[in-house]
């Protein structure tokens, strides 16, 4: 979508029309955002977590401490 913003706010006529020399400009940046935007969410869904994870096993480790079993029993008593 190409759309001509000089002539709308001077002449008040937009000139809208499809494809034009801008798409060779936004096509690949719209890709870039759509694709940052998985990696970005996957990172922060996935990656994240299991690192914070992998962190507290191994600092656990670290101080002498049993690996840690998760109980029902446990949380409630």
């Amino acid at each position: 979508v190409n759309i001509d913003f000089a002539t709308l706010f001077s002449e008040g006529n937009p000139h809208f029309f499809l494809g034009g020399d801008n798409v060779a400009f936004w096509g690949p940046l719209a890709w870039t955002m759509i694709y940052g935007l998985v990696v970005a969410t996957f990172l922060t869904l996935v990656v994240v977590p299991a690192m914070y994870l992998l962190y507290i096993r191994v600092k656990k480790r670290f101080k002498g401490e049993a690996p840690a079993v998760l109980k029902i029993e446990d949380d409630f008593s």
